[in-house]
């Protein structure tokens, strides 16, 4: 039965993605190891997150996605080995309130609060990174992170991008030695970020495997000009979180921005000014609070890598990027009509594997099968009873025939076979 849970809620853009994919990547291992990874599927988590976080946007998905959240805890309840972890990096937005609200329906484990976080500065670029694949036009150098009064929907701005914050909201009825801070290290190998936080939460005696393929989902300066600009025209339909995570995110940011330019971008003087106040607070708070730290909370004070602001890029450049964009999507369409990649695009199919691009045109892909397949059914049951029709129609006029024949020339026995005939076969 399970005695503890480990409640990792956030910080976005601070390793939280690779710790997930090691996490899912391990989640049989794991668990024959007492571990449970919670959360049967991403979407459950999200959906979960809105529960906790009472998200309107909920009142627009099925009921099954306003039950998410039970579904998670009785995951964690009817495990039957000793640890669970619940790792999702947007439950940072949520209230005091509400964070007491989830961490109560864990009332007799022995509850920890997990919060990953990294250099400020960097964060800026990030989180402006991730509004641009949700329709933003803002340029880098004029956008500001939202502020904590925005409240849970403020999803990347200060109140979930700073550690402290979010630790208090979600650490405020715990013991500080069952508060973690995870810093995310500056360069260095990723299993450095893995140990820190499986130090936090007592993995480091379980059996993992890290070898998981790169995720990319970064735009470098002139790719997330590009997605800017992109998002300055009129987009029709493209309105809305799910819309816009579905064409902007997974299919043009992911699957084919994010591999073709690997720039730095810089921030403002503003930009870092304001990041290094941040961090300067949320390292003083962390002391102060006496939170386990479990890295160099240097690590999260704020820096600037050497940069143009995107909007600096001459169109020139921005062109290049565009027309290689052009040539990745016609690419994906022509692989979309047929099918499958043709043996002689493997390079291109090598490219775009597993892109989440691939990922929506296998979704669409069945959906279109599923479609159609029942369409067939419905085509070959019509189909049937119209043949059983024309045979009655058949039948019938045989019948009639028989009837309308001279009296003086009609065979009685001829006549009462055709009615049996037709009895049998046609009513």
């Amino acid at each position: 039965m399970t005695r503890r849970v480990y409640m990792h809620v956030g910080s976005p853009k601070s390793g939280t993605t690779y710790l997930q994919r090691v996490l899912r990547h391990n989640r049989d291992g794991l668990a024959e190891q007492g571990v449970l990874v919670a959360g049967r599927t991403h979407v459950e988590l999200v959906h979960a997150g809105f529960v906790v976080r009472e998200d309107a946007r909920l009142e627009r998905l099925p009921e099954r996605a306003h039950r998410a959240w039970d579904r998670v805890v009785e995951q964690v309840h009817d495990f039957p080995g000793d640890t669970a972890i619940i790792s999702y990096e947007l439950l940072a937005g949520a209230r005091r309130r509400q964070a007491r609200a989830a961490l109560a329906r864990f009332d007799g484990l022995e509850t920890h609060v997990v919060v990953t976080t990294r250099d400020l500065g960097r964060a800026v670029s990030s989180a402006w990174q991730e509004r641009l694949k949700f329709a933003l036009d803002v340029p880098l150098g004029q956008w500001q992170p939202p502020g904590e009064s925005l409240g849970p929907r403020a999803e990347w701005g200060w109140r979930t991008m700073d550690p402290a914050s979010v630790a208090d909201r979600w650490g405020a009825d715990l013991p500080v030695e069952q508060v973690h801070v995870v810093t995310a290290p500056r360069g260095g190998p990723p299993r450095e970020l893995w140990d820190r936080f499986a130090a936090a939460c007592d993995l480091l005696d379980i059996d993992i495997d890290l070898a998981i393929p790169p995720a990319n989902e970064s735009l470098g300066a002139k790719a997330a000009e590009v997605l800017r600009k992109v998002n300055e025209q009129e987009l029709g339909p493209i309105r809305g979180a799910r819309e816009q995570s579905r064409w902007l995110r997974d299919t043009l940011a992911h699957g084919v921005l994010a591999g073709l330019d690997d720039e730095p971008m810089g921030i403002t003087e503003a930009q870092l000014a304001e990041a290094e106040a941040r961090a300067r607070a949320a390292v003083a708070r962390i002391r102060e609070a006496g939170w386990q730290v479990h890295g160099d909370l240097d690590d999260v004070t704020a820096t600037r890598r050497d940069g143009r602001l995107p909007e600096e890029v001459p169109a020139e450049e921005l062109l290049d990027v565009a027309v290689r964009t052009i040539a990745r999507l016609l690419l994906e369409l022509r692989e979309a009509s047929l099918g499958a990649a043709p043996a002689d695009d493997t390079s291109a199919a090598e490219r775009l594997r597993g892109s989440v691009v691939v990922d929506v045109r296998g979704r669409r892909a069945r959906a279109v099968l599923d479609d159609l397949t029942a369409r067939l059914g419905a085509a070959e049951k019509e189909l049937q009873d119209g043949r059983r029709l024309h045979e009655r129609v058949a039948a019938l006029t045989d019948l009639v025939n028989e009837l309308l024949v001279p009296t003086a020339q009609q065979d009685g026995e001829r006549l009462r076979q055709a009615l049996r005939t037709y009895r049998s076969e046609s009513l």
